[in-house]
């Protein structure tokens, strides 16, 4: 049986070094955006998909045309994201309502939206399929709020709490979801740490885990996971 991934948010760095990684273990890989670089991406030995994560309700479309290019996928991996700093700093409601409804379309609505198609394509592939849902997260869900991070916030903790709603509804099912995010040595925000070759690894491992474990995964710049953080799934 072929292995198949969609990634949505096809960035230079988290997104193609997971996309490179899944081809070398094997995976048929479709990776959408905006505007995708077609030579490059299929020279890569990829398929592109023209996708915005802006209008949730063009995704189904999407994931049709990646089961269709390379079957079904049993890896999806969310990561996308759309930040607005706040005009005025320091002062988050002087943000636009239209651009915080454009980014949380981005970052919560296209998170269920790629959600409910991936589960669809879930319930057509073999038991013995291994089956995971993958989102990119960062700390914000998990540390004081910061002013001029509200339209990244928001989709973040929008983001956590789906994946965790989803590892317990289907759990039954034997469907993964992660909030996966890359942290420092000491549990912190990774700064410059942040390395795609880490997402890459860590990602890998999801894959390939035989059962659920923690939803919010943490790793670090070698792609090794954060063993001293722990949730309680329910």
């Amino acid at each position: 049986m072929t292995l198949s991934a969609f990634i949505l948010g096809a960035g230079p760095r988290i997104g193609r070094s997971v996309a490179l990684k899944l081809k070398d273990e094997g995976y048929k890989v479709a990776v959408g955006s905006r505007s995708p670089n077609v030579e490059e991406t299929t020279r890569d030995g990829l398929y592109p998909i023209r996708v915005d994560a802006s209008m949730p309700e063009t995704i189904q479309g999407a994931f049709d045309q990646v089961r269709r290019e390379i079957g079904t996928p049993n890896v999806v991996v969310f990561n996308a994201s759309a930040f607005t700093f706040p005009p005025i700093p320091k002062d988050p409601l002087s943000i636009p309502l239209a651009s915080f409804i454009h980014d949380q379309a981005v970052g919560v609505n296209s998170v269920f939206a790629l959600a409910q198609c991936a589960v669809q394509g879930f319930g057509q592939l073999p038991a013995s399929t291994p089956r995971a849902f993958i989102v990119t997260g960062n700390l914000l869900p998990f540390v004081a709020p910061v002013p001029n991070m509200v339209t990244l916030g928001s989709q973040k903790v929008g983001g956590a709490y789906l994946v965790r709603l989803f590892a317990k509804a289907y759990a039954e099912k034997d469907y993964r979801f992660y909030y996966a995010q890359q942290v420092s040595s000491t549990g912190g925000n990774p700064g410059n740490e942040l390395s795609g070759s880490a997402h890459a690894t860590a990602y890998w491992d999801l894959v390939q885990r035989k059962e659920q474990g923690e939803w919010d995964y943490r790793f670090t710049k070698d792609g090794s996971v954060y063993k001293e953080h722990r949730h309680v799934l329910g």
